[in-house]
């Protein structure tokens, strides 16, 4: 397996601003605020190696996995993603609605999945395909193989993952890889937890980098709709 800490990466993410209840809340449950770049404690619940892989990412919603890329990229990337962002229509917000808590990878994976709205899953689908040029190397190498489904073989050799487009399933990880005995108690508190916010509003994307030889992630840049 490759050192998560090995390579420099970027993702484009929907990142609540600092400071509102869902990105507190949040960071809480990651043990981890990105935006200051401070562990937290974890909830009593949870134990470290429930957060062990959600956590170092900090809060946040996926629209371009966490790709290697050449540190020289910065500005290039960083100016696709600006361009990118100034292509939807003046007024557009990004909207998430019908949240719920969803358990995938056999008990391992708690996330609050959302659907997007149509300049959300524009923009998806516009930075994954423009981004795909700065990418050095994928995370999902080796998990596409000949035997796979043909769409996911042309997404993978078009745009370095199998995911996304109109398979995407926006969402915010809560918990990974959980491993305790109370699925049933996790599940009540992170309803709870996720009930107010199961409608949201974006209004700007984060450009996030992880650096050579660390294994957190932080926000790069900030990236507002309408060109603010």
């Amino acid at each position: 397996m490759t050192d998560p800490r090995s390579g420099t990466r970027f993702a484009v993410y929907l990142c609540p601003p600092a400071g509102s209840p869902l990105y507190e809340a949040g960071s809480d449950l990651l043990g981890y605020d990105v935006r200051a770049e401070e562990t937290r404690p974890l909830p009593d619940f949870l134990r470290p190696e429930d957060q062990a892989d959600a956590g170092p990412y900090g809060f946040h919603l996926t629209l371009v996995e966490g790709f290697f890329t050449d540190p020289a990229l910065w500005p290039d990337i960083e100016a696709e993603v600006r361009v990118g962002v100034a292509c939807l229509s003046p007024g557009a917000v990004l909207t998430l609605t019908g949240g719920r808590v969803e358990v995938w990878d056999g008990g391992e994976t708690w996330v609050h999945r959302l659907e997007a709205n149509a300049p959300l899953l524009v923009l998806h689908t516009l930075l994954l395909a423009r981004l795909a040029r700065f990418v050095t190397a994928s995370p999902f190498a080796g998990k596409v193989t000949p035997a796979s489904p043909a769409f996911e073989q042309a997404r993978m050799a078009l745009l370095h993952t199998p995911r996304g487009l109109d398979s995407w399933q926006p969402h915010f990880t809560l918990v990974q890889p959980y491993g305790g005995d109370d699925p049933a108690g996790l599940r009540a508190r992170l309803e709870a937890l996720t009930a107010p916010h199961h409608a949201q509003t974006f209004r700007s994307v984060a450009l996030f980098e992880k650096r050579e030889g660390e294994e957190r992630w932080r926000v790069r840049a900030e990236i507002p709709l309408g060109g603010d």
